[in-house]
């Protein structure tokens, strides 16, 4: 007997050296035995945090022909997941994806991760910001900021999905909150005195992957946090300054789950 295996649109930044964006959250759901379709919204050589990453931002019209492509194969997804997006035009096609998707499969899950910024400050123009905010969001079942994001969010609009809210920050420990209208659960670990990059792309993803694959919001975050936090520990050792994904890959499906607290 055949099993469908979930299929997942990612509309996200792909950087060739580092395992961040679409690369991190492709690969995450890959070894949780769900395909991926990666729509590249960036085309950079390394990730901006180890100096000039070469490259930038996907062309918008090239971007919408590969999309062309990819819709004329007739695919039905089972969910879409945006991250980064280098433009405006971007952020449009997005919303033309989630539709399409929808109108092919209305039980699509839909995932926006609001890449925007952090510690007090937007890391892309205000009216990128602004389109996440008004045309990406209000299209998704749930969202995966940041608690600074999740702040500015919050200010700017006055309806939000439910929400999977990371770095959040827990006494001595940080972790990350489930929230949607009815139940909140937290789950917190210790935390590192290096943040490498990718975890939040990792953690969007596997919290997406176990959705799709049956799990409960409470279990997919018990099992997605305690993943991210094995592979960042992974990461503090080794000095990585990136998850390990590849290395320590073991961790994305066998990690213990954390303690959660409702």
């Amino acid at each position: 007997m055949t099993t469908s295996i979930p299929k997942v649109l990612i509309l996200s930044s792909t950087v060739a050296s580092s395992r961040v964006g679409a690369s991190a959250a492709s690969f995450c759901l890959q070894r949780l035995g769900i395909e991926t379709v990666v729509l590249p919204t960036t085309l950079m050589g390394r990730h901006p945090g180890w100096g000039a990453p070469g490259g930038g931002a996907t062309d918008s019209a090239m971007l919408r022909d590969v999309w062309a492509g990819v819709a004329a194969q007739d695919i039905k997804f089972d969910a879409v997941l945006t991250g980064y997006m280098g433009a405006i035009g971007h952020i449009d096609l997005g919303v033309e994806i989630i539709e399409h998707v929808r109108a092919n499969n209305p039980d699509a899950l839909i995932a926006v991760d609001p890449v925007m910024g952090d510690h007090g400050q937007l890391y892309i123009p205000e009216d990128r910001a602004a389109a996440i905010i008004e045309q990406l969001i209000p299209k998704a079942d749930f969202m995966t900021p940041n608690l600074w994001e999740l702040e500015f969010i919050t200010s700017r609009a006055a309806d939000l999905p439910d929400r999977l809210i990371t770095s959040v920050l827990d006494g001595e420990k940080i972790g990350a909150v489930w929230q949607d209208t009815t139940v909140r659960h937290q789950v917190s670990h210790a935390k590192f005195e290096t943040v490498p990059h990718g975890g939040g792309d990792s953690l969007a993803a596997l919290f997406l992957g176990r959705r799709l694959l049956g799990e409960t919001p409470a279990s997919a975050l018990a099992k997605s946090v305690a993943s991210v936090f094995e592979l960042m520990r992974a990461a503090d050792a080794l000095d990585a300054g990136e998850l390990p994904l590849v290395r320590m890959q073991a961790f994305i499906n066998d990690a213990i789950a954390l303690e959660l607290r409702s």
